[in-house]
């Protein structure tokens, strides 16, 4: 497996548990927002076999989980080995994508407990292209949404960064709107943009970090909508938090 990266232990990449984080590189999404930039090629890192990693995992007392994120770990030929191999071990294996290789979920999914699905847009042809930078078929995003959603092992999150200049709040209402039509039982989180020196200096001004009270006046519509998912909130004034306590007096 190719690997850009290793948190020994980590306590927030996935709610309630520590622990390790594994960053593989390649990505077939060109985002410019991206803050992993230096793993979207597949030059980067180093190759690290299975039964490495696997000692690795084994030798971590720490920690009772694997966080499989990117890059887009779906496009490693060995990932499929990895939460077999994980699986058998008994550890909880969580892993990210942006959703593009529905065929590679419906091996997966035996094997693993969560997935963070990272919704860039909606699923609109124009607009995803556009915030992805990226020719993207929203075909394969839906059928991978409908294989996890209906996985009744799967622990199902999906998020999508909102980046100010580059979206507006619609589109956060349409995919809102979708998974309430297509009844998501998961989690959704919107996450605020927050520049890191791994978008690159040239675009620190392209894209803007939205306002507490910007992300607020989005969500506000649905603290008294009656929905089958729950929403949450992740920004650096709240950290993360459920949105029906955010206008508790």
């Amino acid at each position: 497996m190719r690997i850009g990266g290793i948190i020994d232990v980590s306590t927030v990449d996935i709610p309630n548990k520590s622990s390790m984080v594994i960053f593989t590189v390649g990505c077939n999404l060109n985002c410019e927002f991206c803050h992993n930039k230096h793993l979207l090629q597949f030059s980067a890192g180093k190759d690290v076999s299975i039964t490495n990693l696997i000692e690795q995992i084994k030798s971590n007392v720490l920690i009772n989980s694997i966080s499989i994120t990117g890059g887009e770990p779906t496009l490693q030929e060995d990932l499929l080995q990895l939460c077999q191999e994980l699986y058998h071990i008994g550890k909880y294996v969580s892993v990210d994508t942006n959703g593009t290789f529905p065929n590679i979920f419906k091996k997966l999914i035996p094997h693993i407990q969560r997935v963070a699905l990272d919704l860039k847009g909606p699923l609109n042809q124009d607009r995803i292209s556009l915030i992805t930078n990226s020719e993207v078929n929203t075909g394969l995003i839906q059928k991978s949404f409908e294989l996890i959603n209906k996985a009744k092992n799967i622990d199902f999150e999906i998020r999508t960064t909102y980046v100010q200049n580059l979206m507006i709040p619609n589109d956060i209402h349409e995919i809102i709107d979708f998974l309430r039509k297509n009844n998501f039982h998961g989690n959704f989180v919107l996450q605020q943009y927050q520049f890191s020196e791994g978008v690159g200096k040239e675009l620190k001004d392209k894209f803007q970090k939205p306002e507490h009270a910007t992300l607020l006046t989005i969500l506000e519509r649905y603290q008294t909508i009656d929905l089958p998912f729950k929403i949450y909130l992740r920004d650096d004034k709240v950290g993360y938090c459920l949105i029906n306590s955010l206008w508790r007096s």
